[in-house]
Protein backbone atom coordinates (compact mmCIF):
# COMPACT_ATOMS: atom_id res chain seq x y z
CA UNK A 1 0.00 0.00 0.00
CA UNK A 2 2.89 2.36 0.72
CA UNK A 3 4.39 1.60 -2.68
CA UNK A 4 1.04 2.35 -4.24
CA UNK A 5 0.63 5.58 -2.30
CA UNK A 6 4.09 6.81 -3.26
CA UNK A 7 3.93 5.47 -6.82
CA UNK A 8 7.15 3.45 -6.57
CA UNK A 9 7.95 -0.22 -7.02
CA UNK A 10 8.08 -2.53 -4.00
CA UNK A 11 11.88 -2.87 -4.14
CA UNK A 12 12.31 0.91 -3.86
CA UNK A 13 9.77 0.99 -1.06
CA UNK A 14 11.64 -1.74 0.83
CA UNK A 15 14.86 0.26 0.59
CA UNK A 16 13.11 3.36 1.93
CA UNK A 17 11.80 1.43 4.92
CA UNK A 18 14.55 -1.09 5.70
CA UNK A 19 17.88 0.58 4.91
CA UNK A 20 17.81 3.00 7.84
CA UNK A 21 17.93 1.24 11.20
CA UNK A 22 17.81 4.45 13.26
CA UNK A 23 14.74 6.36 14.35
CA UNK A 24 14.04 10.09 14.75
CA UNK A 25 17.74 11.04 15.08
CA UNK A 26 19.98 9.12 12.66
CA UNK A 27 23.66 8.99 11.79
CA UNK A 28 24.65 10.17 8.30
CA UNK A 29 26.91 8.16 6.06
CA UNK A 30 30.42 9.58 5.64
CA UNK A 31 29.82 10.89 2.12
CA UNK A 32 26.60 12.65 3.10
CA UNK A 33 28.21 14.06 6.22
CA UNK A 34 30.95 15.71 4.14
CA UNK A 35 28.36 17.08 1.73
CA UNK A 36 26.29 18.59 4.55
CA UNK A 37 29.37 20.32 6.03
CA UNK A 38 30.56 22.30 3.04
CA UNK A 39 32.53 25.30 4.39
CA UNK A 40 30.64 27.84 2.28
CA UNK A 41 27.46 27.00 4.18
CA UNK A 42 28.69 28.04 7.61
CA UNK A 43 28.05 31.79 7.91
CA UNK A 44 24.52 32.13 9.21
CA UNK A 45 21.24 32.29 7.32
CA UNK A 46 22.69 34.22 4.39
CA UNK A 47 25.08 31.35 3.58
CA UNK A 48 22.99 28.40 4.70
CA UNK A 49 22.39 27.03 1.21
CA UNK A 50 19.08 25.33 0.58
CA UNK A 51 18.05 25.66 4.25
CA UNK A 52 18.46 29.46 4.29
CA UNK A 53 14.84 30.12 5.31
CA UNK A 54 14.90 27.66 8.20
CA UNK A 55 18.41 27.60 9.70
CA UNK A 56 20.75 29.98 11.48
CA UNK A 57 24.28 28.96 12.42
CA UNK A 58 25.02 30.64 15.73
CA UNK A 59 28.55 29.24 15.88
CA UNK A 60 29.72 31.27 12.89
CA UNK A 61 27.18 34.11 12.94
CA UNK A 62 28.08 37.77 13.48
CA UNK A 63 28.19 38.67 17.19
CA UNK A 64 25.66 41.39 17.93
CA UNK A 65 27.28 42.49 21.19
CA UNK A 66 30.86 41.80 22.29
CA UNK A 67 32.55 42.98 25.49
CA UNK A 68 35.99 41.47 25.97
CA UNK A 69 35.74 41.17 29.77
CA UNK A 70 32.05 40.30 29.88
CA UNK A 71 30.96 38.08 27.00
CA UNK A 72 28.98 37.91 23.79
CA UNK A 73 25.35 38.02 22.69
CA UNK A 74 23.86 36.75 19.42
CA UNK A 75 20.21 37.27 18.51
CA UNK A 76 18.18 35.62 15.74
CA UNK A 77 14.88 37.37 15.12
CA UNK A 78 12.51 37.65 12.18
CA UNK A 79 14.80 40.18 10.46
CA UNK A 80 17.59 37.59 10.31
CA UNK A 81 15.47 34.44 10.08
CA UNK A 82 12.13 35.37 8.47
CA UNK A 83 10.38 32.12 9.37
CA UNK A 84 10.42 33.28 13.02
CA UNK A 85 7.78 35.85 12.11
CA UNK A 86 5.30 33.06 11.45
CA UNK A 87 6.28 31.30 14.67
CA UNK A 88 6.18 34.61 16.60
CA UNK A 89 9.44 33.90 18.40
CA UNK A 90 13.07 35.00 18.66
CA UNK A 91 16.12 33.03 19.77
CA UNK A 92 19.36 34.11 21.39
CA UNK A 93 22.69 32.74 22.59
CA UNK A 94 24.42 34.34 25.56
CA UNK A 95 28.00 33.78 26.72
CA UNK A 96 29.19 35.36 29.97
CA UNK A 97 32.78 35.27 31.18
CA UNK A 98 33.60 34.35 34.78
CA UNK A 99 31.63 36.53 37.22
CA UNK A 100 30.32 38.82 34.46
CA UNK A 101 26.76 40.12 34.60
CA UNK A 102 23.88 41.17 32.41
CA UNK A 103 22.31 44.53 33.12
CA UNK A 104 19.07 44.13 35.08
CA UNK A 105 16.18 44.54 32.68
CA UNK A 106 12.97 43.14 31.26
CA UNK A 107 11.10 42.47 28.03
CA UNK A 108 7.96 44.54 27.62
CA UNK A 109 6.25 42.29 25.08
CA UNK A 110 7.73 38.80 25.46
CA UNK A 111 8.19 36.03 27.98
CA UNK A 112 11.58 34.33 27.85
CA UNK A 113 12.62 30.74 28.47
CA UNK A 114 16.31 30.39 29.34
CA UNK A 115 18.28 27.12 29.17
CA UNK A 116 21.74 26.70 30.68
CA UNK A 117 23.94 24.82 28.21
CA UNK A 118 27.20 25.09 30.16
CA UNK A 119 28.57 26.62 33.34
CA UNK A 120 26.46 28.20 36.05
CA UNK A 121 24.90 31.50 37.02
CA UNK A 122 22.91 33.20 39.73
CA UNK A 123 19.59 34.44 38.36
CA UNK A 124 17.40 36.94 40.19
CA UNK A 125 13.85 37.66 39.00
CA UNK A 126 11.73 40.44 40.50
CA UNK A 127 7.98 41.01 40.45
CA UNK A 128 6.86 44.21 38.66
CA UNK A 129 5.89 45.43 42.15
CA UNK A 130 9.56 45.25 43.19
CA UNK A 131 9.38 42.16 45.40
CA UNK A 132 11.80 39.27 44.84
CA UNK A 133 10.15 36.55 42.75
CA UNK A 134 13.11 34.18 42.52
CA UNK A 135 16.80 33.92 43.38
CA UNK A 136 18.13 30.68 41.91
CA UNK A 137 21.39 29.02 40.92
CA UNK A 138 21.28 27.78 37.32
CA UNK A 139 23.46 24.85 36.35
CA UNK A 140 23.89 22.89 33.14
CA UNK A 141 20.53 21.51 32.02
CA UNK A 142 18.39 23.90 34.08
CA UNK A 143 15.51 25.98 32.71
CA UNK A 144 14.23 29.32 34.00
CA UNK A 145 11.05 31.00 32.79
CA UNK A 146 10.85 34.81 33.05
CA UNK A 147 7.47 36.46 32.30
CA UNK A 148 7.34 39.75 30.43
CA UNK A 149 7.72 42.90 32.53
CA UNK A 150 9.61 40.93 35.21
CA UNK A 151 13.11 42.40 35.68
CA UNK A 152 15.86 39.76 35.60
CA UNK A 153 19.59 39.86 36.25
CA UNK A 154 22.20 37.15 35.59
CA UNK A 155 25.67 36.78 37.09
CA UNK A 156 27.94 34.05 35.75
CA UNK A 157 29.70 31.64 38.08
CA UNK A 158 33.42 30.91 38.35
CA UNK A 159 33.39 28.83 35.16
CA UNK A 160 31.35 31.23 33.04
CA UNK A 161 27.85 30.77 31.68
CA UNK A 162 26.48 29.73 28.28
CA UNK A 163 22.75 29.89 27.71
CA UNK A 164 20.15 29.74 24.98
CA UNK A 165 16.94 31.68 25.38
CA UNK A 166 13.68 31.74 23.46
CA UNK A 167 11.17 34.60 23.46
CA UNK A 168 7.56 34.38 22.32
CA UNK A 169 7.72 37.45 20.09
CA UNK A 170 9.64 37.73 16.83
CA UNK A 171 10.63 41.33 17.70
CA UNK A 172 10.87 41.55 21.50
CA UNK A 173 11.44 44.95 23.08
CA UNK A 174 13.82 45.14 26.02
CA UNK A 175 14.52 47.72 28.69
CA UNK A 176 17.42 47.69 31.13
CA UNK A 177 18.36 49.79 34.11
CA UNK A 178 22.14 50.27 34.01
CA UNK A 179 24.69 51.24 31.41
CA UNK A 180 25.10 53.96 28.82
CA UNK A 181 21.85 53.09 27.03
CA UNK A 182 19.64 52.33 30.04
CA UNK A 183 16.16 53.79 30.34
CA UNK A 184 17.25 55.83 33.36
CA UNK A 185 20.41 57.15 31.71
CA UNK A 186 18.23 58.69 29.02
CA UNK A 187 16.18 60.63 31.59
CA UNK A 188 16.95 64.15 32.74
CA UNK A 189 18.81 64.08 36.10
CA UNK A 190 15.99 65.95 37.84
CA UNK A 191 13.49 63.36 36.65
CA UNK A 192 15.66 60.60 38.11
CA UNK A 193 16.11 62.54 41.34
CA UNK A 194 12.35 62.90 41.69
CA UNK A 195 11.59 59.32 40.70
CA UNK A 196 14.07 57.81 43.17
CA UNK A 197 13.87 60.60 45.76
CA UNK A 198 17.65 61.01 45.77
CA UNK A 199 20.02 63.96 45.97
CA UNK A 200 21.96 65.38 43.06
CA UNK A 201 25.17 63.92 44.49
CA UNK A 202 23.73 60.40 44.66
CA UNK A 203 22.40 60.72 41.12
CA UNK A 204 25.79 61.88 39.86
CA UNK A 205 27.60 58.96 41.50
CA UNK A 206 25.12 56.43 40.14
CA UNK A 207 24.63 57.68 36.60
CA UNK A 208 27.58 59.91 35.70
CA UNK A 209 30.67 58.87 37.66
CA UNK A 210 30.05 55.12 37.83
CA UNK A 211 32.11 52.94 35.48
CA UNK A 212 28.82 51.33 34.47
CA UNK A 213 27.75 54.64 32.94
CA UNK A 214 29.85 53.83 29.86
CA UNK A 215 29.22 50.11 29.58
CA UNK A 216 26.23 48.38 28.04
CA UNK A 217 24.10 45.24 28.45
CA UNK A 218 27.07 42.92 29.14
CA UNK A 219 28.88 44.07 32.27
CA UNK A 220 32.40 43.00 33.38
CA UNK A 221 33.04 42.23 37.06
CA UNK A 222 33.66 45.38 39.08
CA UNK A 223 37.25 44.29 39.70
CA UNK A 224 38.00 44.86 35.99
CA UNK A 225 40.08 47.93 35.29
CA UNK A 226 38.41 51.12 34.12
CA UNK A 227 39.92 50.77 30.67
CA UNK A 228 38.68 47.22 30.25
CA UNK A 229 35.23 48.15 31.49
CA UNK A 230 34.77 51.07 29.16
CA UNK A 231 36.36 49.84 25.93
CA UNK A 232 36.17 47.10 23.33
CA UNK A 233 32.40 47.08 23.09
CA UNK A 234 31.32 46.20 19.56
CA UNK A 235 27.66 46.40 18.63
CA UNK A 236 26.92 45.85 14.97
CA UNK A 237 29.13 48.76 13.95
CA UNK A 238 26.79 51.37 15.48
CA UNK A 239 27.52 54.38 17.65
CA UNK A 240 24.25 54.22 19.58
CA UNK A 241 24.63 50.95 21.46
CA UNK A 242 21.07 50.74 22.71
CA UNK A 243 19.49 51.57 19.38
CA UNK A 244 21.70 49.09 17.55
CA UNK A 245 21.11 46.29 20.01
CA UNK A 246 17.37 46.53 20.38
CA UNK A 247 16.68 47.37 16.75
CA UNK A 248 17.82 43.80 16.12
CA UNK A 249 14.68 42.68 17.96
Amino acid sequence: MLAEAMDVDERTMSQLIDNQEGAAIVRLGEALDRLMRRPEEGLGAGKAGWMADFSYRFGSAHRDVIQSRAGQLIIANSFKLPVLKYLDMAIGCLHLENDALTAPGWFTNADQLMYCAEGSARVQVVWPSGEMAGDVEMNEGDLVMVPKNYPVMIQAGRNGFNATFVMNNDKPIAMHMTGSDSVFKAMHPRVRMGAFDITEEVDRRAYEQSRRAKTTYLLPPRRATRQESESEVIVDGANNIGAAMWSMF
